[in-house]
């Protein structure tokens, strides 16, 4: 009887080391689990940074060359407008020419 006893207090002590020995790994590997989850939030947060730093250097970039563009656009279209108005008063100097040579014929 004294054997079955230390029998059954052997088994139930190792059913009990066996089951706070899962309990452990169960608590670990969920701890472990979380913790490559929030490595992994964190390692797509900085990708996500990291592409919007990317693409926002690159958007200044194209701006800036936009802006001068426009700049340069916008001399050639005063240049322009000068022409314009030059040809303007030239044309009408020929026209007043060509109505005085009317006038003289």
């Amino acid at each position: 009887m004294e054997f079955l006893n230390l029998a059954g207090v052997v088994l139930g002590s190792s059913v009990l080391t066996e089951t706070v020995k899962y309990f452990l790994q169960y608590r670990s590997q969920k701890k472990l689990r979380k913790a490559e989850i929030r490595n992994l939030n964190a390692e797509a947060d900085e990708k996500v940074i990291s592409n919007w730093i990317q693409w926002s250097d690159k958007m200044e970039e194209r701006i800036q060359e936009l802006e001068k563009n426009n700049q340069e656009m916008k001399a050639i279209i005063v240049k322009q407008r000068e022409r314009i108005n030059d040809l303007e008063v030239y044309t009408e100097k020929l026209e007043l020419k060509l109505k005085k040579h009317q006038e003289k014929k």
